[in-house]
């Protein structure tokens, strides 16, 4: 009985063994994703942004105030929690936002929106999500679109030197998010070194201050620095 229980055991460890190696060896099967994961890069003045973030679809539900509630955090998309990175300090709906990446949290409101920026940015979608980690909330106003739509999406729109608006639209709700950042303080010095430069005086060229930097402050400092 011994040999015949040893014997069956190893049988069963033999089955185990060889459908383990059959399933390593079958073809994987590639499903496509319900959210499609996105990467949106832009290049405002001199600063680069980029927005890593999945995509849902509206899919004849309800969003805002059916599966995404009211007033409660929500990941701002799908699956892993949205990140942005700005390469500058920006600000972000006026507040002051060092360089760096952050998660992007939302908590929708019919009226007014609360858009914040969390220091913790790997997290699946909100459920660890801690205000302690917060490092900026700002409000934002919702508008009603005229066209629905029906992929979630983030992108930028109204891009100048010195800002650009970034937005998230879904279903009939546009949420803008004003970024600027100071290209003037960057941009000034580096035309001051170029205009100062011998090659710059023998090829007789001359410099004009950006459209984004305002002529009083292009001569105040030019004034400042003799």
């Amino acid at each position: 009985m011994k040999t015949q229980a040893l014997l069956s055991s190893a049988l069963s460890l033999c089955g185990l063994f060889f459908a383990n190696v059959l399933l390593a060896q079958a073809p994987r099967v590639d499903f496509p994703a319900a959210s499609p994961t996105c990467t949106l890069k832009q290049r405002v003045g001199l600063t680069d942004i980029e927005v890593v973030y999945s995509r849902p679809g509206v899919k004849n539900r309800d969003i805002f105030g059916g599966i995404v509630p009211y007033g409660q955090v929500w990941r701002t998309g799908a699956n892993q929690a949205t990140k942005i990175t700005f390469s500058t300090p920006v600000k972000f709906n006026g507040a002051e936002v060092p360089a760096g990446t952050y998660a992007l949290f939302t908590i929708p409101g019919e009226q007014e929106w609360t858009v914040i920026l969390n220091k913790t940015t790997n997290q699946w979608g909100s459920f660890r999500y801690d205000e302690k980690t917060d490092f900026t909330r700002v409000k934002a106003t919702p508008r009603t679109l005229a066209i629905d739509v029906e992929t979630f999406t983030i992108n930028f729109t109204d891009i100048r030197d010195e800002s650009a608006v970034l937005y998230l639209a879904w279903d009939n709700v546009l949420v803008p998010v004003k970024i600027e950042m100071d290209v003037a303080s960057k941009v000034v010095p580096q035309i001051e070194a170029a205009m100062a430069s011998p090659d710059k005086k023998q090829a007789g060229s001359t410099f004009r201050p950006p459209r984004s930097i305002s002529i009083t402050t292009w001569t105040s400092k030019k004034r400042s620095t003799g």
